[in-house]
């Protein structure tokens, strides 16, 4: 059972990042490899957050502003600096942001780990059918289900909603109905370094936080995003509740030097069936 729980944990931490990665690509067809050093940041601001405030409240909201914050430069960077660029040139710009905010962040703290309290439940822990599990592992896991919940009912139920969706299939189309496509187009990538930045809340109890702690995870979302869908959000919560479990029982059953292999058979296997994700979506065009 403790098991269990840590690999939802875990791969609910993965579901929240890759939810931000399917939001901006499927608004602006950019893979945000820079998408897991907004959940660093988010992880410092609530190292930060959590130096002068006990309250959940205000820690969560600081470590939400810095992650929004993180994914609005990425979006004026992508969108203004290098307007017109092709999409290897963006997909390298999100790669040099991620260099870019590692190199920072060494600069600010230094490679030491520092420790932080767990949000809200800090090191408590209930009993399960006789396990000991951590009550956060269990937040996290509803964290990320609301949070996928919460953008499905957003897109599909509210105007907002619906002009993102209008902007990512055709943003000319989209201006000519009065769209504002680009602040639509800065609302998703905001909401991606959120989404990211309650990952980093969510992970920094565990590993510390420190400059790499999201590049050392970034491999494993990308696993996520590609088994479920580069435009699902049920791909992105299922695809990352998976490889939570399957890394966190290959661990146990097999030894960690195998876990990487057993991350990247499925993934080829998923691919060589599917190869658009196991939550593909169909779409109409015209040529």
């Amino acid at each position: 059972m403790s098991l269990l729980i840590g690999g939802l944990a875990l791969g609910s931490i993965y579901a929240l990042i890759a939810l931000g990665v399917v939001m901006v690509f499927r608004a602006t067809g950019i893979v945000n490899f820079a998408q897991s050093e907004l959940l660093m940041i988010g992880a410092y601001a609530y190292y930060l957050a959590s130096g002068f405030t006990d309250s959940p409240i205000i820690q969560i909201a600081i470590a939400l502003g810095a992650g929004a914050l993180g994914g609005l430069v990425c979006f004026l960077v992508t969108h203004f600096l290098l307007r017109g660029a092709p999409e290897i040139v963006l997909i390298i710009g999100t790669l040099a942001l991620l260099v870019f905010a590692q190199s920072g962040a060494r600069l600010l703290f230094t490679d030491n780990p520092r420790r932080v309290e767990g949000w809200i439940f800090h090191s408590a822990d209930i009993s399960v059918l006789g396990s000991t599990v951590a009550l956060n592992s269990i937040l996290a896991f509803i964290v990320s289900v609301l949070s996928a919940l919460a953008l499905l009912v957003w897109l599909g139920s509210t105007k907002v909603g619906h002009s993102v969706q209008a902007a990512a299939e055709d943003t000319w189309r989209a201006a000519l109905t009065g769209i504002h496509v680009t602040r639509t187009l800065a609302l998703s990538w905001i909401i991606g370094g959120a989404l990211a930045a309650i990952g980093g809340v969510f992970l920094s109890p565990v590993t510390g936080v420190y400059p790499t702690m999201g590049g050392d995870i970034i491999f494993s979302v990308f696993v996520v995003v590609a088994i479920g869908g580069f435009r699902s959000l049920w791909g992105a919560l299922v695809g990352g509740l998976l490889v939570g479990l399957l890394q966190t029982f290959s661990v146990v059953v097999i030894g960690g030097a195998f876990r990487d292999i057993v991350m990247f058979t499925i993934l080829l296997g998923v691919l060589l069936w599917r190869p658009s994700g196991l939550f593909r979506s169909a779409s109409a065009r015209t040529v």
